[in-house]
This record gives C-alpha cells, sequence and structure tokens, in this order.
C-alpha cells in the first residue's frame, strides 16, 4: 500500500472521451507524454522527499511515475526502506509503505517520524505539497500533449 495521486485537470474527462475515438497509436502517444510529465513530477517529489526530516530520504526511492490516461505519481510500495541493524526474528525488513504516511503526514507517538502537522491531509510534508505547487505546470504540459496529439491524429 502506498500513495498514489492522479492529477485531475479541468476539461480532462472531456478530452478522454473524445481520445476513445481515435486510434490506438493516439492514446498510446497521449500514455508516452503522460509518463514523461509524471515523470518529471516525480523527480521533484522525490527531491523534496529526500530534503525531508527523518524518514523521508527512507520513502524517497520508492516515488515513481505511472503510466496512464492522466499523469499519475506513487509513493510507497513493496521496495525495501534502507536498511535495519536489528530486527526480532520473524519480522521482515521494512518496506516503503510501512513509512511513508508517517514519513509525509509526520507522527504523533513515533519519534521516528515528524511532529505531525495536524491539518486534515493538506499538512504534509513533501508529496501533495509538491504536487499542488507543480499543479499549473503540469496541467499546461497536459493539455499541450493532448492538443499535440489531437492535431495529429484528430480528424
Amino acid at each position: 500500500m502506498g500513495i498514489t495521486v492522479r492529477v485531475k485537470i479541468t476539461g480532462g474527462r472531456e478530452m478522454i472521451a473524445a481520445f476513445r475515438r481515435l486510434p490506438k497509436d493516439a492514446t498510446r502517444e497521449l500514455k508516452d507524454a503522460n509518463l514523461r510529465i509524471s515523470s518529471s513530477l516525480a523527480g521533484k517529489i522525490r527531491g523534496a522527499a529526500y530534503a525531508a526530516p527523518r524518514q523521508g530520504p527512507a520513502v524517497a526511492p520508492s516515488v515513481r511515475a505511472v503510466r496512464g490516461a492522466v499523469p499519475s505519481v506513487q509513493a510507497g510500495g513493496p521496495k525495501h526502506a534502507g536498511h535495519q541493524r536489528r530486527r526480532s526474528r520473524g519480522q521482515g525488513p521494512t518496506k516503503a509503505a510501512d513509512l511513508v504516511f508517517g514519513a509525509n503526514f509526520g507522527g504523533t507517538r513515533l519519534t521516528q517520524f515528524p511532529p505531525h502537522n495536524g491539518g486534515a491531509g493538506a499538512d504534509d510534508y513533501f508529496f501533495f505539497k509538491t504536487v499542488e505547487r507543480e499543479m499549473p505546470a503540469v496541467e499546461r504540459e497536459w493539455i499541450d500533449a493532448a492538443d499535440r496529439v489531437l492535431a495529429e491524429w484528430g480528424t
């Protein structure tokens, strides 16, 4: 388990509906453009995670772009997060999914995480804050890519 964000774009549903009527090559080209946009966004989130306090750098390598109809980024998952010097018998290694929520939103009792910001999800340390900051650029890039694909493949 982890965090997944699909960027919400104004007018995106209508454009995706229009793409359903185009050939498969057009859809593939748009998904490739979305992956490029998502990769750029994932790199910025990864950089913010490395700069975050405590467990942020352990989660940073798990941030990745997801190929899809809209730009999507995912953090967490089954990747191992760092290394453990001591471990109880039968306990598996710590995964990024075990740390992603505490590293991003903070914790109240566990000192391995930064202090909890107290918000209802908007006050995070690196993930959503970076997505919101980059949202206008991502939306602009997606619309440009969609226009290019429609100009090439549309009728």
